[in-house]
């Protein structure tokens, strides 16, 4: 048996202690109990800007934002600068006569599909 918590909150990133953690997740236990599915009433009446509760670690998460979060820069792309996939980019290129290729590949030489 774990002596860690199965419950975690985090106010702006920063960690709670157990106790308030668990503090914190009964009453928003109560509350939604009380309001299936208002998160957002939640975090009005206790002047949060938002809550979500999340897995994390083996721990349900509680993470709770007081002020808005600040807007999340765009992932960067693998491959750096190359270009996007083209549309339907998962899609055979067409053949020198001008026909797609197969989906499933090209039978075997004087085999045919079924």
């Amino acid at each position: 048996m774990s002596d860690r918590s199965n419950l975690a909150a985090s106010i702006d990133g920063a960690p709670l202690s157990e106790e308030e953690a668990r503090d914190l997740w009964t009453r928003f236990s109560r509350h939604m109990d009380e309001h299936r599915g208002d998160m957002a009433g939640f975090a009005r009446e206790n002047g949060y800007v938002s809550v979500t509760p999340t897995f994390e670690r083996g721990q349900a998460l509680l993470v709770v934002r007081t002020t808005e979060a600040p807007p999340e820069k765009p992932a960067p792309r693998p491959g750096g600068d190359r270009p996007a996939p083209r549309p339907g980019g998962d899609r055979p290129a067409p053949r020198a006569n001008g026909k797609p290729a197969p989906r499933g590949g090209a039978p075997a030489r004087g085999k045919r599909r079924r």
